[in-house]
């Protein structure tokens, strides 16, 4: 299965993902995706694939850019966590450096967005963004999500917003 626009894909994750994902890994990307789910090991990307198989609550994808086929970087759809409402669904992404500034992270969550409308998996989509990340906060802005609240817990100080899907 490959979601796409044209310019980048969303693919279940692989674990054959793995190599490609922790050499484009750099500081900035590990402190704002660290956290539970986010694949960083091999055995991390083997339940990331088996949760996909199992059809579970957690979908990671890896974003690829499709003129070069690499791996721009991954995005996390949590199904209905216990920390949202009902037919809600929690939107996590992390795009490797060479992607970031070049419109990859809002594809990838426009076509998140898509996927969970296509297939009547949620009602809203929740971006929790760290408030010290700015690029992410105007992104989420420009994609049409409306600041819902923030919150301080173990990922730190989150601003969230949703969007109607």
């Amino acid at each position: 299965m490959l979601i796409s626009d044209g310019v980048i894909g969303l693919r279940p994750i692989e674990v054959a993902d793995a190599a490609a994902h922790m050499a484009a890994q750099d500081r900035e990307s590990v402190r704002r995706t660290a956290g539970p789910g986010t694949p960083n090991t091999v055995a991390e990307f083997e339940r990331c694939a088996a949760e996909w198989a199992d059809e579970g609550p957690r979908r990671t994808f890896a974003v690829v850019d499709l003129s070069s086929h690499a791996l721009a970087g991954t995005l996390d759809v949590i199904l209905e966590p216990e920390f949202l409402a009902k037919r809600q669904a929690d939107i996590g992404y992390g795009i490797h450096a060479p992607w970031r500034g070049s419109g990859v992270p809002g594809r990838a969550v426009v076509l998140a967005c898509r996927y969970l409308a296509r297939n009547d998996l949620a009602d809203e989509a929740v971006l929790r963004i760290d408030t010290e990340n700015k690029s992410a906060i105007a992104l989420a802005h420009q994609l049409g999500f409306h600041y819902h609240r923030s919150s301080t817990g173990p990922q730190g100080r989150l601003d969230w917003f949703i969007q109607s899907l």
